[in-house]
């Protein structure tokens, strides 16, 4: 019998090819003063931050942008965010970007509600937050539908997560239209993220009859859509697929969490903030699967037919292999098939990422399928190097 969970999610969606055009609407059931917090480039470049403050004017709400998040977003970053929320009495947070931004928008919702610095809520539980609208560019954290944020603190280069139920997001607009400007690289490496999200939310100790119906879906969309997407940057149905399998994975990851990738992945771009998320999880997928395997023969099974692999007289040892050489196979087609030395991590640094794993991200670590200590932490991160 399953065993006892809770299941909660509060997020309104909104999907479709131009929904962005009704955020003016959204925006003004919730307050006449938004703060706008996205990244320093991508979205001014596309033209779509400049389209969201035109929808906003045009239906009576002032606006104020805070354009500084980075990649990898600092606690600094957020502290500044939120204290320009302050100043401006700012009513809404509104999150347009990839991962970097929505989970920076969550956070400084909280952080522009309380009096402490944003770092403290690691220890300190946030009971409130301004409401948050979430526009996502990108399709792989799947921040627009959950709780969850991510940050970097500077000094240290510990990179934790963190997420209370007040942190989630009013209302999530998925426009597959906007998505059309991302980069070949950025569709890979946040695609790939969809991907291991549904691998450790399927497999991991916490996982439960939603969050797994959640994952088979997100995994049948992948099964086509990411190549097609990468291949294709116009295909507005892969797009849209890749939009759906995010919004899927972030819901599944709500409920039932990560594993030892994300564990190791969190340290490993803390301390090389240069290095995308996504790639970080491709260069440690591998053999994080090797290791799981044996515990997880009869998932794996299910994630290869949900991937399309054909049984054709395979042994279930074989078959659950098969898994591992499809996602070297989808490494390839994505180019994201790379080492941590590929992507500039020193590899003196190793145990220092193996360590910030367990003290930073320790409850992924507890829900990996298989018991996991920091010596076979440290092996899966000489194997991945």
């Amino acid at each position: 019998m399953q065993e006892n969970f809770s299941f909660f999610n509060p997020v309104r969606i909104s999907f479709g090819k131009g929904i962005l055009k009704n955020v003016g609407k959204i925006a003004r059931k919730y307050s006449n003063n938004a703060l706008i917090v996205t990244g320093k480039s991508s979205m001014q470049r596309s033209g779509v931050l400049q389209k969201l403050l035109d929808i906003l004017k045009a239906e009576g709400v002032g606006s104020t942008v805070y354009s500084g998040i980075t990649p990898n977003p600092t606690c600094i970053e957020i502290d500044e965010a939120a204290k320009m929320a302050k100043d401006f009495k700012t009513g809404l947070i509104i999150g347009l970007g990839g991962g970097s931004p929505l989970d920076s928008a969550k956070a400084v919702a909280v952080a522009a509600k309380g009096d402490i610095p944003v770092w403290d809520y690691l220890k300190v539980k946030a009971k409130e937050a301004l409401p948050v609208i979430t526009i996502v560019s990108t399709s792989g954290t799947g921040s627009e539908v959950n709780r969850y944020s991510v940050m970097t603190n500077p000094a240290t280069k510990e990179k934790p997560g963190f997420g209370y139920e007040c942190m989630y997001p009013k209302e999530a607009i998925i426009d597959p239209e906007i998505m059309i400007s991302m980069p070949k690289y950025v569709t890979a490496s946040t695609g790939f993220d969809i991907f291991v999200h549904v691998l450790e939310a399927f497999t991991g100790k916490m996982k439960n009859a939603f969050s797994s119906a959640y994952c088979m879906q997100a995994f049948y969309l992948l099964k086509d859509n990411l190549i097609n997407a990468y291949n294709e940057p116009q295909n507005l149905d892969a797009r849209g697929n890749m939009a759906l399998a995010s919004a899927l994975a972030g819901l599944a990851i709500d409920l039932s969490g990560t594993g030892i990738i994300h564990a190791l992945e969190h340290p490993v771009s803390g301390n090389y903030p240069n290095i995308a998320h996504g790639a970080g999880l491709a260069a440690l997928t591998v053999a994080s699967l090797r290791y799981n395997i044996s515990g997880c023969k009869r998932d794996f099974m299910l994630i290869a037919h949900h991937l399309g692999i054909k049984r054709a007289g395979k042994t279930d040892d074989e078959y659950a292999y098969s898994l591992i050489e499809k996602t070297q196979e989808i490494l390839k087609a994505i180019d994201l098939n790379m080492s941590l030395k590929d992507l500039g991590v020193e590899k003196e640094a190793l145990g220092k990422i193996a360590k910030e794993a367990f003290a930073t991200m320790g409850f992924a670590v507890q829900n990996n399928p298989e018991e996991i200590d920091e010596k076979e932490a440290l092996k899966l991160l000489e194997l991945s190097y």
